[in-house]
């Protein structure tokens, strides 16, 4: 990290950086805390699983 030019997080900064016991109450908000794109309602998912 010396090598960037970034000091050396402490513990408390990496379990912040990294979440670390972080809880959400939904699914939906979970997504959009970690910056992905929410469910579609509604929408045709796909094969969830291989057919025997």
């Amino acid at each position: 990290s010396r090598e960037f030019g970034r000091p050396i997080a402490t513990a408390q900064q990496a379990r912040e950086i990294s979440k670390i016991g972080v809880f959400y109450d939904t699914v939906e908000e979970s997504l959009l805390a970690n910056g992905f794109a929410p469910n579609r309602n509604g929408a045709h998912q796909g094969f969830l699983r291989k057919a025997a």
